[in-house]
């Protein structure tokens, strides 16, 4: 009983961290507004805090995370609490679509002034199937995507690129058939402070 509850509260979190990040962009969809305001933000801090959430949402789909980043993270200009919900939900889209028994990786590299943040997929192949199990997404307008097998609602890519332009930074979504996809996060260095050096 005691899980149970628990099980429900942790989606009734994530429902409203959900939905709080799919009003935040559609109010950036439909006003002029060309950015967020943003502020240098210690990621080695907010991996620490984020990764054992993600942890857990892979965990509970029969997934496996795992998380590859530098002995020393370098500090990002960006909105803090947009780019936590950002990641996670991109962290939960990707959890949402996989079968039991794959792979999602989060790698995090310098590339230059700009930090490179990679989330691949690699999906299970079931004994009886050609190809990785492939969700059925349909699109609610030009915002949310919707997936019928599990109930849930999501931003779709182009949103949720416009979301990583609002916050300083880009992201490039490659497909793969019968592999996955790799989704590459480019955030900008805080200038003041240069990558630490070995």
């Amino acid at each position: 009983m005691v899980k149970r509850l628990e099980m429900i509260e942790r989606e009734c979190s994530e429902q409203i961290n959900r939905f709080g990040l799919i009003f935040r962009a559609v109010e950036l969809e439909t006003t002029q507004q060309s950015g967020l305001s943003l502020t240098a933000i210690d990621l080695d801090q907010l991996f620490e805090h984020s990764i054992p959430h993600w942890q857990k949402q892979a965990s509970q789909r029969g997934l496996t995370l795992e998380v590859l980043l530098p002995q020393h993270l370098p500090s990002v200009m960006t909105d803090p609490t947009m780019l936590n919900q950002t990641l996670t939900s991109l962290i939960e889209r990707s959890a949402r679509s996989l079968p039991s028994g794959s792979t999602i990786q989060v790698e995090a590299t310098i590339a230059g002034h700009q930090l490179k943040l990679q989330v691949e997929t690699r999906a299970a192949q079931d004994a009886g199937a050609s190809k990785p199990h492939s969700p059925l997404l349909k699109s609610l307008g030009q915002i949310l995507m919707f997936q019928p097998e599990t109930g849930s609602i999501s931003l779709n890519l182009a949103v949720t690129k416009n979301l990583f332009q609002a916050m300083g930074g880009k992201m490039i979504v490659r497909q793969r058939e019968e592999e996955g996809e790799v989704l590459t996060i480019f955030l900008p260095i805080e200038r003041s402070r240069s990558p630490h050096k070995p």
